[in-house]
């Protein structure tokens, strides 16, 4: 019998693909092209502690969360006349997601 395995928060939340690939006009603004870069690289550093050992798992959450920042920093730069919404929820989404995760990873739940 195949036992259904828990899928975390997480998990559930990041896409399959880039976030930005259901969003193209804003993807192809030039002007932020490093906050694309910096979300694309935040959902790949999150895909990446998935399923690390405890003994793995403390340096790659050093890397998230230098990579959160970073994408905070990014959004911060952006012109107010962007419509950013939709991705600065995204982010929060990511971030709850991210802390509940951890929070079952170090303390059992």
């Amino acid at each position: 019998m195949w036992r259904k395995r828990n899928v975390s928060k997480l998990e559930q939340t990041l896409p399959r693909g880039s976030w930005f690939d259901d969003a193209p006009k804003l993807s192809e603004r030039e002007d932020i092209g490093d906050l694309v870069i910096a979300v694309s690289q935040l959902e790949a550093d999150l895909t990446g502690i998935l399923g690390r050992s405890s003994r793995e798992l403390p340096p790659g959450l050093r890397v998230v969360d230098a990579q959160f920042a970073e994408v905070d920093d990014e959004l911060r730069r952006i012109d107010p006349e962007v419509d950013t919404e939709r991705l600065r929820f995204y982010v929060e989404e990511l971030r709850a997601a991210y802390k509940e995760y951890v929070a079952e990873r170090t303390t059992g739940g």
